[in-house]
């Protein structure tokens, strides 16, 4: 896409703008998550069976790849969080290409990191 139709689409994205509306969506995404995982976890409350039912809901491939997207949301949300921390606290807002480099660099490498875990899992035969 060329510059002009950049500034067409896309007039005010800058850094700032593009980790705001990602900080935006792994909040929502994190918020949505958290209502499956309160009925599954209450299902504890009606005995081991129950909650071990509930468990073998979550198995399989597509759950192993959805932990992997939560574990992408939740790793960006707390480094971008740190970020805007630090903004805020050390007035570094001239720095915010450079820290937001930094965010993506520490959640490259934790899902990395996590990509040992949860790839084999994504990838086993369903049985």
């Amino acid at each position: 896409m060329g510059p002009a139709l950049r500034r067409i689409w896309f007039p005010q994205w800058s850094v700032g703008t593009v980790s705001w509306l990602l900080h935006r969506i792994t909040g929502v995404t994190l918020a949505i998550y958290l209502l499956p995982h309160f009925l599954t976890i209450n299902e504890a409350r009606r005995g081991p069976a129950a909650f071990d039912s509930a468990l073998a809901t979550y198995s399989g491939p597509f759950y192993a790849a959805a932990e992997y997207v939560l574990v992408a949301a939740v790793t960006f949300h707390l480094f971008n969080g740190l970020r805007i921390t630090a903004v805020d606290l050390f007035d570094l807002s001239h720095r915010q290409r450079l820290l937001f480099g930094l965010v993506l660099a520490a959640c490259l490498a934790v899902l990395l990191a996590a990509s040992l875990i949860f790839v084999p899992r994504i990838l086993a035969p369903v049985s």
